[in-house]
C-alpha cells in the first residue's frame, strides 16, 4: 500500500503532542522565532541554563516567545500567545555552567495555559502546533515574490549574500513566505504578525510587502546617485 503523503506530517505532531502539553518557553525581547530559521542564543540567566539542561536531557524541544516590550520587566513577563517552535541541534556548554545553544524553527505555536512550576525555574505551557496554512490561491503571490526578486538580484547582486536563491529555488510556498519575512521584515510587531497570520496566502502578501519596500529602497537609492 503506497504511502500516505501526508503521513511523516502526521507522525511529527503526534510525536510532539507529549511535548507540547508542558512545553518550555524562552522569552525574549525583540526577538520573533519563524519556522525554517536557525537562531543562536547565549544562555547565562539559572532559569534558562535549567531549561537547556532539561530540554537536553528530554525531548530538546522549546519555544521562543516575544516579550511585551511595554512590560518588560514585569513578573511573570508579559508574552505574546504565539510563539515559534525550536528544536536545540547544536550545543556548547561553557565551564561557567553558561551554554551556546543553536535552535532550528520546526514549527509555530500557540500558548494556552501555563504549567504549574513544580519547582522548576522557567515557564512551561500547554501549546498547540499552528498548521502551516495551505491555501490553494497562492500562485499569483509566488509570482509576484520570484518577480520582485530576481528584480532585486539584477539591481543589487550582494543582496543574494541574505537568502541566496532560495526564494527563487524553493518549491514550498509557506517556507518561502517564512524565509522571506524573517530576513526583510524590521519592525518587531510587524513580524509578530507575519508569525501569527494563519493564511498561507496573507503572509506571502507580507513577504511580498517587506521585498517590494526593500527593491524600491534601492532603485531610489540608485535613483539619487544619478543626480
Amino acid at each position: 500500500m503506497a504511502n500516505d503523503p501526508g503521513s511523516g506530517e502526521q507522525t511529527a505532531a503526534e510525536m510532539l503532542q507529549p511535548v507540547l502539553a508542558a512545553l518550555p518557553i524562552f522569552p525574549l525581547p525583540g526577538t520573533v522565532f519563524f519556522p525554517h530559521t536557525l537562531l543562536p542564543l547565549h544562555v547565562f540567566e539559572p532559569r534558562y541554563r535549567q531549561l537547556t539542561e532539561q530540554v537536553l536531557a528530554s525531548h530538546q524541544h522549546l519555544a521562543v516567545v516575544l516579550v511585551d516590550a511595554a512590560n518588560a520587566t514585569a513578573a511573570p513577563r508579559q508574552c505574546a500567545r504565539v510563539g515559534g517552535l525550536g528544536r536545540l541541534v547544536h550545543h556548547e556548554r561553557l565551564p561557567d555552567g553558561r551554554f551556546h545553544v543553536l535552535l532550528q524553527g520546526v514549527g509555530r505555536v500557540a500558548f494556552d495555559d501555563e504549567v504549574p512550576p513544580e519547582g522548576l525555574l522557567y515557564r512551561r505551557v500547554k501549546a498547540r502546533l499552528l498548521d502551516p496554512g495551505d491555501d490553494d490561491d497562492v500562485d499569483d503571490e509566488m509570482m509576484t515574490l520570484r518577480g520582485c526578486y530576481a528584480q532585486l538580484l539584477d539591481a543589487h547582486p550582494e543582496c543574494k549574500d541574505t537568502l541566496g536563491d532560495l526564494p527563487l529555488r524553493l518549491s514550498s510556498p509557506s517556507v518561502v513566505a517564512d524565509l522571506v519575512c524573517a530576513a526583510l521584515i524590521e519592525d518587531v510587531a510587524q513580524r509578530q504578525r507575519a508569525l501569527e497570520e494563519s493564511s498561507l496566502c496573507r503572509r506571502l502578501k507580507l513577504a511580498n510587502d517587506a521585498l517590494a519596500t526593500l527593491l524600491l529602497r534601492n532603485l531610489s537609492g540608485d535613483a539619487a546617485l544619478l543626480h
